[in-house]
């Protein structure tokens, strides 16, 4: 779930293809046919076709079977003789989904390249060949053969694909991204995908609310819908109902055991709910099944941290370098832990060291910023949130450090002018007496009193 792209991609004609955003994996039910020409390899046991009532195209066509089995009917049906264009493009799409499936985008884009060379106003074509590039980069070149593939005919797959990687990629904005899934939803009210990516955007548009309301419309249509129901987890999470998160992780789990970031989440939602202890305990079944990954040892870190063991924490995050090498999700945990016990010297070098990785965001400069401020670094604390706000993140706390940075140059009236800006896109209030002491420290009484008189 969180890390990185997780998908599920659905069988064309039975699902819409698309991604379950942070959801890794899930269990997908699929219509087994009883048993049917043999063929040798791994799930391909059983012969194929059984039933003179089926043959390798239609077998390969319903796309019912496993996607190896899919692709062993589809590669059958493609080399017998006798057969239309439009019947090759048809199997051809349909082998690339299996690999599609079986998270081979590789695979599957050359198949769905291979399509569009027989009939280049394949819409159908051009929609698996933007999912595949999607999966694969997440780049402009889906976007591009999303838009061809609308070109042709508007599809709910088209507008689907277009929103969902025009606003992965900054071309469109969530809310305009929210109103094509709309418009494909009018086409298709049971487009499960589109709902879901709906919600998502909300989530990350930070409106858990509308979120939740959205993920509920899905699983309305499909109470089974397992990515719904983490989402809406997500979502209740967000919105502080740590309780209800809990219920819907289990209930995911229950379904998809070794989903590692439901029971990521689940962990932080027992952190919510101060059950410290047992978050830990879970952690440690984590890392004992998932060595190879950071995400157990920062859920350690941080339950140790709830537990006042900062000790073991640190040492947690120190192992867990050694042993898996540093990432920059770790080295902010650890930056973050240092701060918490006062080691703001070796903090700072530690999120020097995350801010020089791959994933680095408006997060690790915020941390930055606040262990500079802890330093009393004024000019570094400055340029740290200024950074955090280039990436274009309206964050209260960058305003916030910023506004702290002009208090002690002397900008005192563009000081008060930045807390505005930070109390109007969220500051907590308890920040007013802060900002308030500061410029009592640097002989603003006037100034604090006013501050205090309008907050």
């Amino acid at each position: 779930m969180v890390s990185g792209t997780r998908r599920i991609l659905a069988i064309r004609g039975i699902l819409y293809p698309g991604g379950l955003n942070d959801l890794s994996r899930v269990v997908i039910r699929i219509l087994l046919s009883a048993s049917l020409i043999t063929f040798a390899g791994p799930g391909l046991a059983r012969p194929l076709v059984t039933s003179s009532e089926d043959t390798l195209a239609r077998v390969c066509l319903a796309r019912e079977e496993t996607p190896e089995r899919i692709i062993a009917a589809c590669d059958a049906a493609l080399a017998e003789a006798g057969l239309t264009d439009a019947q090759r493009v048809e199997m051809t799409i349909a082998r690339a989904d299996g690999f599609l499936w079986m998270e081979d985008p590789a695979a599957a884009e050359a198949g769905y390249r291979a399509a569009i060379e027989i009939d280049p106003r394949s819409s159908e074509a051009w929609n698996g060949l933007g999912w595949a590039l999607r999966d694969s980069r997440g780049d402009s070149a889906a976007l591009e053969a999303f838009e061809t593939s609308l070109s042709i005919e508007v599809s709910v797959q088209g507008l689907g694909g277009k929103a969902a990687t025009a606003r992965e990629t900054g071309a469109m904005s969530n809310e305009e991204a929210r109103a094509m899934l709309r418009a494909a939803l009018t086409i298709d009210p049971e487009y499960l995908w589109a709902l879901r990516e709906i919600a998502w955007s909300h989530l990350d548009d930070d409106q858990p609310g509308d979120a939740a309301a959205v993920f509920e419309e899905a699983l309305a249509l499909d109470p089974d819908d397992v990515n719904a129901r983490y989402g809406l987890g997500r979502s209740v999470l967000a919105a502080g109902d740590a309780l209800r998160a809990l219920t819907m992780f289990n209930e995911v789990l229950a379904d998809v055991p070794d989903d590692m970031a439901t029971r990521v989440y689940r962990i932080i939602a027992l952190r919510e709910l101060d059950r410290n202890a047992q978050a830990l305990r879970d952690a440690d079944r984590l890392i004992s099944e998932f060595p190879d990954r950071s995400s157990g040892y920062i859920e350690r870190g941080l339950s140790l941290m709830a537990l006042e063991r900062r000790a073991e924490a640190l040492a947690t995050f120190e192992h867990a370098e050694a042993e898996l090498g540093p990432s920059n999700a770790l080295l902010y945990w650890h930056a973050d832990a240092l701060a918490a016990d006062g080691r703001f010297e070796a903090a700072l070098e530690v999120i020097d060291r995350a801010l020089a990785m791959e994933g680095a965001n408006a997060s690790d400069h915020l941390l930055k910023s606040y262990i500079a401020l802890e330093l009393k670094d004024y000019p570094l604390t400055r340029a740290a949130a200024e950074t955090a706000l280039e990436t274009g993140e309206e964050s209260p706390w960058a305003h916030y450090y910023i506004a702290i940075t002009m208090v002690h140059s002397g900008e005192t009236a563009e000081a008060l002018s930045r807390f505005d800006r930070a109390m109007e896109t969220g500051l907590p209030d308890h920040r007013v007496g802060a900002l308030a002491k500061e410029l009592i420290g640097a002989g603003k009484y006037i100034e604090a009193a006013q501050l205090r008189i309008r907050y």
